[in-house]
């Protein structure tokens, strides 16, 4: 695999050892410098990578724009991209999970599309093999700009032989707590409902939802074959199998830290920005202000988590709590949990989201200084040796 370093790019990563904000110094976190986040190939360009799953010798990205689509080798970076917008066969509107699955020809990508309503299966050339109208009753209705506005992913699916994941909603998101009236569920191809593996309200602090900003909710992923999810109630990542049976839980302490007004106002600034666009700053709002007036709209806590991932072996990484670098408190902190019950804190540079984690790294997307994303590769190796 040809790999350019993109240490010249990221400029200005302050090394410290401890996490931003007065209220989470003085824990040990181990920096992950620019030069070992190292991009894959220059070909492919992204606007917003939503999803990421390894194939045999291949990463698949799936884009919030077209070419929504494309297949990237391990060996030597070759791409191949597509997927054009539209409704018609084979095209796409607002495609939001991928999962690699064989289909009646070999190995191909399963494209869950929310904008046309139907999942379709490509094989590793572009072609399509199928086509199908999503299960009305796995419809899952958001806000449209629900990724702008919180910190947490409906829409993921996960699939591992013939069983498929998804989250099941009786009802419409239009923020961060609507999530907690939802479950876990196994479900077919087309999303239909099948039998509980979680009830989201069980793993929240108060077992029902709630209109608080940044209440905590349940994060899940799937690897090897076991569900780990982060259960704010309890502050654990709970690992268990595909029938919903407990296979172990570890606590994770120090994550979920009381609210400051400074977190309250970068949001606001956010919401702001999101209604009045560009010009907000000329609107004259004191955000301060309106940040001590609304205490009460907010959790007492901060979530702790707002991404979680899981890596083979009984391995979870959290992406914790921080609105320093994103104001919806993704941060560039991740926490490794393992199920033994040890854990690390890496911070990456601003600019590298990981989102696969596998083996001794993780494949992510790095957005670089001309305005786009490109696939790149963390070698933990690298980190780990310092």
């Amino acid at each position: 695999m040809k790999l350019q370093t993109y240490g010249t790019v990221l400029v200005g990563l302050v090394v410290c050892g401890c996490l931003p904000g007065s209220s989470r110094e003085g824990i040990n976190v181990l920096e992950v410098g620019s030069n070992d986040i190292q991009a894959v190939t220059s070909e492919a360009r992204f606007v917003s990578v939503r999803d990421m799953v390894l194939d045999s010798g291949a990463v698949w990205v799936l884009d919030g724009a077209p070419p929504f689509l494309s297949r990237v080798a391990w060996a030597d970076g070759g791409t191949l991209q597509f997927g054009v917008e539209g409704q018609g066969p084979g095209e796409l509107l607002n495609p939001w999970a991928i999962q690699s699955e064989p289909g009646p020809g070999g190995p191909g990508i399963r494209v869950w599309d929310m904008g046309t309503h139907r999942v379709s299966l490509f094989d590793t050339l572009g072609g399509l093999e199928t086509s199908e109208s999503l299960s009305e009753e796995g419809m899952i209705r958001a806000r449209a700009d629900i990724r702008s506005v919180s910190y947490a992913d409906p829409f993921r699916v996960r699939s591992e032989g013939n069983t498929t994941l998804v989250g099941d909603f009786p009802r419409r998101l239009d923020r961060t707590g609507d999530i907690a009236a939802g479950s876990l569920r196994r479900a077919d191809h087309r999303l239909t409902p099948g039998s509980p593996l979680v009830r989201f309200a069980d793993h929240v602090e108060g077992g029902a939802p709630s209109q608080l900003e940044w209440m905590g909710v349940p994060l899940w992923d799937l690897c090897d074959g076991a569900v780990a999810l982060w259960s704010p109630a309890t502050a654990q990542v709970i690992w268990m199998d595909l029938d919903g049976n407990k296979l172990g839980g570890v606590p994770v302490e120090g994550v979920s830290t009381e609210i400051d007004l400074e977190d309250i106002e970068a949001y606001l600034k956010w919401m702001g920005r999101l209604e009045l666009g560009p010009d907000h700053d000329e609107a004259g709002i004191n955000y301060a202000r309106m940040a001590r007036a609304s205490r009460d709209r907010f959790a007492e806590r901060v979530p702790g988590a707002t991404d979680l991932r899981c890596e083979a072996k009984g391995v979870a990484w959290l992406r914790l709590f921080d609105t320093s670098v994103d104001p919806l408190g993704r941060g560039q902190t991740w926490l490794r949990v393992s199920e033994r019950g040890d854990s690390r804190r890496y911070r990456f540079p601003d600019g590298f989201t990981p989102m696969v984690f596998a083996g001794q790294g993780a494949y992510g997307v790095l957005e670089v200084p001309e305005g786009y994303q490109v696939l790149a590769w963390w070698n933990g190796e690298t980190v780990e040796s310092k």
